[in-house]
Formats: C-alpha cells, structure tokens, sequence
C-alpha cells in the first residue's frame, strides 16, 4: 500500500498534467485540511462522510473535485449552505474535506452560512461539473448524505 507522501506525489504529477491545480495550490489546500483531489470520470459515484465536530467536516471517497457542495435542512427550509465554483465550475476545483462555514480555495459561498440546529437532521449533497470547459454543461448529483446536528 503506498504510502501518504507517495498519494500526495501522484496527485501533484497527476495535477500538474492536467493543468488543474498549481503546486502551490496544492500545498495550500492540504495545509487546510484538504484531501489531494484524485482524478475521476465525470460519471464517478462518491460516498459522502460527516464528522460531526463543532465545525462539521465532509469528504468523500474517491476524492475526486466536485463543482458543488451543499448542506440544507431535510424538513425543506432554506439551505444551511451552499459553496460552489463559479466561474471555476468546468474544473471540479472542490476538494474533499470542507469543513461547514470554512470555503475552499476557488469556492464562494454568497448567501454565507446559517448556524446549525441541535436536532436537526441535515442532508448533504456533492455535484460534479459535467460539460465543456468553456462551453454548455450542468451540475449532476454525484453524492449525498445526512446526519443529525
């Protein structure tokens, strides 16, 4: 099994190839707390996890770069909080390892964060840019779950 910093070398060669992350975004993203983004096919289906801490913590295997990520209450009410690309969609910028009210390096988070609720159940869901770079494309849901505040 390889072994952590061999991980983080394949996904430095692997993003150097592809153009979507600099070194030194790398390193900065993994400083954060972020997962080094591993390359999937935009089909990839990923298992979404919760660490329930004071700060909710989502990651997902593999940790292949979403477009999206969003946090809202299951009883329909306005979304706890939503993170997304912008402009940076077409690259699935989004890492695994987001911690709730903290955005990601090439995320927004323009309607900010509303507090969580003790006792409310909370659904969480992934989307991954499916599309031309430069050109038409759409979000597709590639993962979710939930969990209790």
């Amino acid at each position: 099994m390889p072994n952590k910093r061999m991980k983080q070398s394949r996904a430095v060669a692997s993003a150097m190839r592809t153009g979507g992350l600099t070194l030194a975004a790398l390193a900065c993203a993994h400083d954060a707390g972020f997962e080094p983004i591993s390359p999937c096919t935009d089909s990839q289906i990923v298992d979404v996890h919760v660490d329930i801490s004071a700060a909710p913590r989502f990651t997902w295997t593999p940790a292949c770069g979403m477009a999206s990520l969003q946090v809202f209450a299951d009883t329909g009410g306005t979304p706890g909080w939503i993170v997304f690309a912008g402009a940076h969609a077409a690259e699935n910028p989004l890492p695994s390892g987001i911690r709730y009210g903290e955005v990601p390096p090439d995320g927004i988070a323009p309607a900010g964060v509303a507090p969580l609720v003790r006792g409310v159940r909370y659904d969480v869901v992934v989307y991954r840019w499916v599309g031309a770079a430069a050109g038409p494309g759409s979000l597709f849901q590639r993962g979710s779950t939930s969990f209790v505040r």
